[in-house]
């Protein structure tokens, strides 16, 4: 049978998520389980609210922001020059804005989980 036939009619067929749209889903997917697991948190250590772990929150979407500059300098093949330095760039920034904040914020993550010294 031909894949026409097997549709029931007036149902459109399957087409997949763009990888831009992927990347974005996963980036909702992280800070969506951050907010649920620092808002749980309180629950379960008597009222304690983690701080210092702001810049935790900022990794999702710096990592995101890079995957979409990667994934734009992959699709586009004839670019001028500058656009391409641009990306790779800010592709760059973003790698290390992500990489500070990880820095800044998993020390203060350790501290108030009692773990670092």
């Amino acid at each position: 049978m031909a894949e026409e036939e097997k549709r029931p009619s007036g149902q459109e067929p399957y087409v997949p998520a763009s990888p831009a749209k992927r990347v974005l889903a996963w980036v909702g997917v992280a800070y969506m389980a951050l907010l649920v697991l620092l808002n749980l948190y309180p629950f379960y250590s008597g009222g304690q609210y983690l701080t210092g772990v702001g810049p935790l929150l900022v990794c999702p979407g710096a990592a995101g922001m890079a995957a979409l500059c990667l994934l734009q300098l992959r699709q586009e093949a004839e670019r001028p020059a500058w656009k391409t330095c641009a990306l790779a760039g800010l592709t760059a920034l973003c790698a290390v804005v992500a990489l500070v904040a990880l820095a800044d914020g998993i020390p203060a993550l350790l501290a108030g989980l009692g773990v670092g010294a």
